[in-house]
């Protein structure tokens, strides 16, 4: 049963090795970063207002995708090789 994300980035320029993260971690991520979204200037108001009116949406969704996840064995979501970079995103 899958319980956790795993991402690992290697380049040239730099090695990016995230420890694992749970789904509840990942729904604490979301919700900050749609909270959080409001105080970015850089953003453009329609964006703002996008996140602001579809928030409930947005957590409903990740939510369901999450639980939908929860139900499968460990397995590699995206695995990318090119010739200066590897990307691999495993489900565990």
């Amino acid at each position: 049963m899958a319980s956790k994300v795993k991402i690992k980035i290697q380049s040239d320029d730099s090695n990016i090795n995230l420890p694992s993260v749970s789904f509840g971690v990942i729904m604490t991520f979301i919700r900050i970063g749609l909270w959080s979204s409001k105080f970015i200037k850089s953003m453009d108001e329609e964006t703002q207002q996008y996140l602001r009116e579809n928030k409930s949406t947005i957590i409903r969704t990740v939510k369901e995708i999450l639980k939908e996840l929860k139900g499968y064995e460990p397995f590699t979501l995206v695995e990318v090789t090119s010739d200066d970079a590897y990307v691999l995103i495993d489900i565990r």
